[in-house]
């Protein structure tokens, strides 16, 4: 997939590197808002790489209370501590400043000091990689706030940060609260990214007939608002990420198209699955046209797997039982040699996609995975023998479907791959 223009990409948490990577710095933190918050219970968090600094050190041995202070505080005074805690924050201490942030709310959470501490300590935990502590935050900010002028960007940020920890129905429910919430507040790039995070939502959720409403709603947003020249989009992210699960969603449609038999229902399933492929085609074609990177490799990937499976669709039909062996050799002939122009398509897109990569001088993971494809698919063309049979197939399947009985099941299955979907988690941006 396309070129990588955000600071990083996030992936779904595993536990296992949540154990792992939990820095000392990120466990005070997320210990002392749990216990000054008044919450219970733990929770496992990660770290994106920028971590906090080292706590800093405290007054002299002698005073008791204050070399137990992880914040590493300076003041008894509260308003200094926040002030302190702003500061830890602009200078990348996100440790310090969530356990500074916490200690004040320890002491008061009311009136615009509260305001500041609840956002400033979702912020520090949100950069921290902590994002269940940071949903923790936002949620508090939200039940005291909930008039603030600010509240939608919170909203926005804490249903990035539920996309994070996969929790996709919070995620959609805070997206479509943001929308009704901020209004005509938001101008069209908030509105846009906003129905892009939520149709992906419920993309993941599998609610894609809803999802393709709210991500065409964005896209709408967007032609309706350069048209008129209402905005000049700076980034075009969301814009290209609502188009690429519109056409995921057809995508998903046409893998779930057999070929059966007898022969009429076979016809009927071709040209089903072929209007699919059509369609989808072009739905790919508007991302490129959206004209970011990330998602022009992405769809690329894409459109090129799309032609493999159509391949492996067709070739691995069903054949008509009362065929003798001289007669399924000449069918397997015939039919590779109609399904060649599907090869050349899916080669010429692979080469596209990696032409274009070094072009512009980008990389990514979709690149490496369209190189491998690629070689894949050449070597399955120069190693075939005399034919007489189905081709291998083209399209990678997933290892549990790789028994199946039914040949005619395109692959892979009817999910996008985990190395697909753990890019598509944008990492937490304000509206």
């Amino acid at each position: 997939m396309g070129p990588k223009l955000m600071s990083c990409s996030a992936v779904p948490r595993s536990p296992t590197l949540a154990r792992a990577r939990l820095s000392s710095p990120a466990l005070v933190a997320a210990l002392a808002s749990l216990a000054l918050l008044g919450i219970g219970g733990g929770c496992a968090a990660t770290t994106s790489g920028q971590g906090g600094a080292p706590l800093a050190p405290g007054p002299a041995a002698g005073d008791r209370a204050s070399t137990s202070d992880p914040s590493g505080a300076t003041s008894t005074d509260p308003s200094a501590w926040l002030d302190e805690a702003e500061r830890a924050l602009a200078s990348g201490e996100l440790a310090r400043a969530a356990t500074l942030f916490a200690r004040y709310l320890g002491h008061d959470g009311s009136g615009e000091r509260g305001r500041q501490a609840y956002a400033g300590l979702a912020r520090a935990h949100e950069l921290l990689g902590d994002f269940d502590a940071a949903i923790r935050a936002y949620d508090g900010f939200l039940a005291r706030f909930g008039d603030d002028p600010t509240a939608h960007l919170m909203l926005a940020r804490r249903g990035a940060c539920e996309a994070q920890v996969l929790a996709w129905e919070r995620s959609a429910a805070s997206y479509a609260q943001v929308i009704e919430l901020g209004g005509d507040a938001l101008i069209p790039s908030q509105q846009v990214e906003a129905l892009a995070r939520q149709g992906f939502a419920l993309y993941q959720l599998g609610q894609l007939e809803q999802a393709d409403a709210v991500l065409a709603n964005a896209d709408a947003i967007y032609e309706a608002a350069t048209s008129a020249g209402q905005e000049r989009f700076s980034d075009t992210y969301f814009v290209a990420m609502a188009r690429f699960y519109r056409a995921a969603i057809l995508h998903l449609e046409f893998r779930k198209v057999r070929i059966r038999l007898p022969e009429a229902q076979m016809d009927a399933d071709f040209e089903a699955k072929l209007a699919l492929l059509e369609r989808a085609q072009a739905a790919y074609n508007e991302v490129v046209r959206a004209r970011h990177v990330y998602w022009v490799s992405a769809a690329g990937y894409q459109l090129g797997s799309l032609f493999e499976e159509f391949y492996d669709a067709i070739m691995y039909a069903p054949v008509p039982d009362w065929l003798d062996d001289a007669q399924r050799r000449t069918y397997y002939l015939e039919l590779e040699e109609q399904l060649r122009p599907v090869i050349d398509k899916a080669v010429w897109v692979f080469e596209k996609n990696l032409e274009t990569a070094r072009k512009l001088g980008y990389d990514n993971e979709f690149i490496e995975l369209t190189q491998a494809q690629l070689g894949h698919l050449q070597g399955i063309v120069l190693g075939r023998g005399e034919g007489g049979g189905p081709m291998p197939r083209l399209a990678p399947r997933d290892p549990d479907d790789a028994d199946s009985s039914d040949p005619s099941m395109p692959s892979p299955q009817d999910e996008l791959p985990a190395v697909e979907r753990k890019l598509f988690v944008p990492m937490p941006t304000t509206l």
